[in-house]
């Protein structure tokens, strides 16, 4: 996994190597092992390497007489491309995917993509016709930015980049902002900041030195698939379900250094650990998270698993002192205001991985999203049951069982309160945010703590008319649940599970992850499963469950569903007090400097807090100083950014054509 830069103007090839080159180093932490620039006429290409795949010649930019390439990903097919490239009278001179993917456009031209199996974001120049060529993965799982400058456009895998182009900031959109608080995500190709755009997942983008033409789909979820559900018998979902992850799991292997497990406790990363084990045939690393504070411990499981698999395991234990002491470093590579405190013990993580010598982690991400482990799920089905008249009795037994991590859900007593809010709901779950909703309306609250100047409001019907827009024609024909899975990936997975927690925290030390779950053709089967073969009553992920009953041990698979979690407003007020970064970002006078939030909102949040104290924070306190705190580190970067140099001694790869 690597860093790529990009700048598309009119200046001469010295003039843009120059700057290629003194961008680069704000990416070194994606590709610390070497870096390479491209640079000729109206174009300069840049690249920093994490060496995974032919260590010794797949250096880049990669550089042909017809095209300059730079690539941060893996395309785990590349060797079957290779072969049928080869086939059409593509001659190789490394054994890296890099050229594969080059020699692919060459050939096949944007029809390439589609043949892709893997995660990257790549800029492609093509010389004879002066065009450049950005495309992203099928998920979003690795990134890719652009900033459109008055001569010209500038693209980078991470927004910390452009802070660094002559008079250029990242200025916030506060609408997007208060939008990306509500559903985790911008929408579309839209940033939380107003001059910078993300090309979508699944999508691919050509650039004139004067124009950026549309950007266009070469895959939308689900788009060929079957309207109608499969009636494959649930022992042969089974049996094929297990084929297809197995080859996911084993195509993600490929790698020409070690790869290690991330190992939760879950059945998703289990899963995951136990086919690595299973198809390797060796000894392998599993890392794991572990937390002082037993609320949010789950070594008990792991130690179930690391027992079972005989990895060589380690773990990174952490406490509420810990994620404070590295919220701020964390928050410089988030890039964006984050909802929970979890992606910290990541960066840690990953961080101990590094340590021990392992550049690529397999995880157990997506499983949560294409076979409806979410509680979103329960909630949804249970709201088309009670519109359809479940009796109040099954409405209240069956609330107390949606969420068992919670205790209130436990509480008989809190029954009748759970009713309530959920019956809040019955008339808009159907509607275009589905399950969504609950977590809008959780989240709403953040609109009353931006600045009064700003002039924004949370507006429920102007959300749900975007959303609309932009979903397409063919998700309306799938079940309620099919269509929460669409927008659950296109919100909280994407802009948060595969971004803050994941590419974000793994390549800050220069770790890629991969994810079996996101093989496209894996998610394009399932969606021709019934709902039932997913979420069975109110159990969750029964398909998983049922097809490794007899591999992974019974504890794990009969446990309840537990997310990842970590100490939140603890973190931030050891021993009920404000802690240093309160005291610094959080202010009345840094507040008022920065112009984000209303001093007056903040200063009655952190007093509510200190009066009432911890044991009374509910669900929004702990989401409100996470986005309040990141956010505000974050605009501390900007104006005052890191200065850094190349390390010339890295440097593989210098080109200038003139």
């Amino acid at each position: 996994m690597c860093g790529i830069i990009g700048i598309l103007k009119t200046e001469s090839g010295k003039t843009l190597k120059s700057g290629i080159e003194s961008l680069l180093p704000y990416v070194e932490h994606r590709g610390p092992d070497e870096w390479g620039s491209y640079a000729a006429p109206g174009i300069g290409l840049g690249h920093s390497r994490l060496s995974i795949i032919d260590i010794d010649h797949g250096h880049q930019p990669m550089v042909s007489s017809r095209s300059s390439l730079v690539y941060n990903g893996e395309v785990y097919n590349y060797i079957e491309l290779r072969e049928e490239l080869r086939s059409l009278g593509a001659v190789f001179t490394t054994d890296s995917d890099t050229e594969v993917i080059q020699k692919a456009i060459e050939i096949w031209g944007v029809d390439a993509f589609s043949r892709f199996n893997g995660q990257f974001a790549l800029l492609y120049w093509d010389k004879n016709r002066e065009i450049l060529i950005t495309a992203r993965d099928r998920y979003g799982i690795r990134p890719l930015y652009c900033l459109k400058a008055d001569n010209g456009f500038y693209f980078s895998s991470e927004l910390k980049v452009f802070d660094h182009l002559e008079s250029r900031k990242r200025y916030w959109s506060p609408q997007n902002l208060l939008e990306h608080g509500l559903l985790w995500n911008t929408l579309g190709s839209s940033t939380v900041f107003n001059n910078i755009s993300s090309l979508e997942g699944g999508h691919y983008q050509e650039f004139t030195q004067n124009e950026a033409l549309e950007s266009k789909a070469y895959y939308v979820m689900g788009e060929n698939a079957s309207l109608t559900d499969s009636n494959i018998s649930f022992s042969d979902s089974v049996h094929i379900f297990k084929e297809k992850l197995r080859e996911s799991v084993q195509l993600r292997l490929r790698s020409d250094v070690p790869v290690g497990c991330y190992l939760s406790g879950g059945i998703d990363s289990s899963v995951i650990s136990y086919l690595a084990k299973d198809i390797n045939k060796q000894q392998f690393k599993s890392f794991s998270v572990t937390f002082s504070d037993p609320l949010f411990d789950e070594s008990e499981y792991q130690k179930i698993m690391v027992d079972s698999l005989q990895s060589d395991h380690y773990s990174v234990n952490v406490d509420g002192t810990l994620i404070e002491k590295n919220f701020f470093k964390a928050a410089l590579h988030f890039e964006r205001p984050v909802l929970r405190t979890a992606p910290v013990p990541l960066f840690l993580l990953s961080q101990k991985v590094r340590e021990e010598n392992t550049k690529v982690v397999l995880t157990g991400e997506a499983a949560d999203e294409i076979l409806f482990g979410y509680d979103t799920f329960k909630e949804l089905k249970l709201l088309s049951l009670w519109k359809q008249g479940l009796s109040e009795e099954e409405i209240l037994n069956t609330l107390l069982q949606l969420n068992p991590h919670l205790n209130h859900y436990k509480d008989k007593t809190q029954a009748g309160f759970l009713k309530m809010y959920y019956e809040d709901f019955l008339k808009r779950f159907e509607g275009p945010l589905a399950g969504l909703s609950m977590r809008v309306n959780n989240n709403q609250v953040l609109a009353k703590m931006f600045n009064k100047d700003w002039d924004i409001a949370f507006d429920y019907n102007y959300l749900a008319d975007k959303i609309d827009s932009l979903t397409p024609k063919h998700v309306y024909s799938w079940s309620l649940l099919k269509r929460n899975q669409f927008w659950e990936m296109k919100t909280l997975l994407s802009g948060y599970l595969l971004s803050a927690q994941g590419d974000r925290m793994a390549m800050a030390h220069g770790v890629e992850g991969r994810f079996p779950f996101l093989d496209h053709n894996l998610i394009e089967w399932l969606l021709t499963l019934p709902d039932s073969a997913k979420l069975n009553g109110f159990s969750t992920k029964y398909l998983l469950k049922e097809a490794y009953k007899n591999e992974i041990p019974s504890p794990i698979i009969n446990r309840p569903k537990r997310p990842y979690m970590a100490p939140d407003l603890g973190a931030f007020f050891p021993n009920g007090k404000d802690g240093f970064l309160v005291q610094k970002f959080l202010n009345k006078d840094i507040i008022k400097r920065f112009g984000i939030y209303d001093p007056k909102m903040v200063e009655r949040f952190l007093f509510k807090i200190s009066r009432r104290g911890l044991k009374s924070a509910g669900y929004r306190d702990n989401m409100l100083i996470s986005f309040l705190m990141s956010n505000q580190i974050i605009e501390y970067q900007i104006r005052d950014p890191e200065i850094k140099t190349n390390n010339m001694d890295r440097q593989a790869v210098c080109i200038l054509e003139e």
